[in-house]
């Protein structure tokens, strides 16, 4: 699957490259995928400057969703360093969005988890978009739907697996 999102890619510029009227992102599902991309990007700067913060920080905010986590996965996750990951929960600890709280398996450790204040903040930024996803899972039914989200977290697997492959000098 990787071979052909990466040879309609090409076809479609290179279609995009003899004919300007055709724009680059329109290939079927690489397009799709470039305009999703691009949308969320969007929103999510948005949601940021809304917010306050930089998009690390939001990035961060996203991975204490499902509860709190140790520092070092969020150095993990957001590829940063135990100095810049210090720096960042400082940043949003200081607006209130996130709190150390001591790790009840190592005393040592504390764990970063987001705040009450952060949810009623993000609830108002994206609770539009969750309901126009609900109308939209709603319209497809639920295999359809059931479809998407695996077409999704097959695109994402790939994605893993191509910065993977990059992260380890290949490509």
């Amino acid at each position: 699957m990787a071979v052909h999102l990466v040879r309609s890619q090409f076809a479609c510029q290179n279609k995009a490259m003899d004919n300007p009227s055709v724009p680059p992102d329109d290939a079927g599902l690489v397009g799709a995928m470039r305009a999703l991309h691009g949308a969320v990007d969007r929103l999510d700067a948005l949601a940021a400057a809304r917010l306050g913060i930089a998009r690390n920080d939001l990035r961060c905010l996203n991975l204490l969703e499902h509860g709190p986590v140790a520092p070092r996965l969020i150095a993990e996750r957001l590829d940063l360093t135990s100095g810049s990951v210090t720096a960042l929960v400082d940043r949003l600890e200081r607006q209130g969005y996130v709190r150390r709280t001591p790790d009840a398996s190592d005393r040592r450790a504390v764990l970063v988890e987001a705040t009450p204040l952060v949810y009623v903040r993000l609830i108002a930024i994206y609770s539009p978009v969750s309901e126009a996803l609900a109308k939209l899972v709603e319209r497809y039914g639920n295999e359809r739907a059931a479809a998407a989200a695996k077409h999704l977290s097959d695109v994402a697997r790939i994605c893993d697996w191509a910065a993977a492959k990059i992260a380890g000098g290949e490509g």
